[in-house]
């Protein structure tokens, strides 16, 4: 499975992949809500998305509503 870590915190992000990775998941990661936006525009973007609620550019509420309008738009 292909995850989505945004997480502005490095050690808390750093400690998440360390764990997922080790459990054989296929990892990505995004340091701000704006990186993980558009890293979930690709064709190929994961399909689980564990998101800060509170990080620069874009917080985690702002990109599930993003992406609940673009499910909207399908």
């Amino acid at each position: 499975m292909h995850i989505l870590i945004a997480e502005d915190d490095t050690v808390s992000r750093s400690m998440l992949v360390m764990l997922l990775r080790g459990r054989g998941y296929t990892i990505e990661e995004a340091a701000d809500g704006g990186e993980a936006w558009g890293m979930l525009q690709a064709v190929d973007a994961p399909r689980l998305v564990i998101l800060d609620w509170m990080m620069p550019v874009m917080d985690g509420l702002d990109v599930c509503r993003r992406l609940r309008e673009r499910r909207g738009d399908d």
